[in-house]
């Protein structure tokens, strides 16, 4: 198996994201989405936040198939934190282990500090130590955790968030 290749993500890579995610939205608590969303939805963000915004899709590869994503987005919608950015990356549970995230995220970072933005969050679901110990491995900081801030699976859930200097 050859390394992860990391690409700009097209229209055309949805369906691949979309199982990914879905995967997590149905079997995990890694998301609070407990709904399935929608092609057109998939569409209409990408085109809203990717090829019409600021924001980013980039998708990794492991032997000519999408392995994992990691896209950007608004990080709160007011004007003042536009120098700010949401960051959430998924791996398909059969690529983990296999160098996609770290992929990822070296691909990502180099063009958010391209685009000026100055502070990069990510917002962890808990319990989730692997997670944790990655971002915390790419220079993210943990800034606070909100205690039951979600309930999936019949169950009460923490959120950490995490905070990476871009400059």
């Amino acid at each position: 198996m050859a390394g992860a290749h990391v690409r700009p993500g097209t229209e055309a890579d949805l369906p691949a994201v979309a199982a990914i995610y879905t995967y997590y939205v149905l079997e995990t608590t890694i998301t609070f989405n407990t709904e399935v969303r929608t092609p057109r939805e998939w569409v209409d963000r990408f085109r809203a936040n990717v090829a019409d915004g600021p924001y980013d899709l980039l998708v990794a590869e492991l032997d000519g198939r999408v392995a994992g994503y990691v896209e950007t987005s608004q990080f709160r919608p007011k004007p003042a934190y536009d120098p700010s950015v949401e960051i959430s990356i998924y791996v398909a549970p059969d690529g983990q282990g296999a160098g996609v995230g770290g992929a990822l995220f070296g691909a990502l970072f180099p063009l958010l500090e391209a685009r000026d933005f100055h502070r990069a969050y990510s917002v962890i679901a808990l319990p989730n130590e692997s997670s944790v110990r990655f971002h915390e491995r790419w220079g993210f900081v943990h800034r606070g955790t909100l205690t039951e801030a979600g309930r999936k699976f019949g169950q009460y859930l923490d959120i950490a968030f995490y905070e990476r200097a871009l400059p």
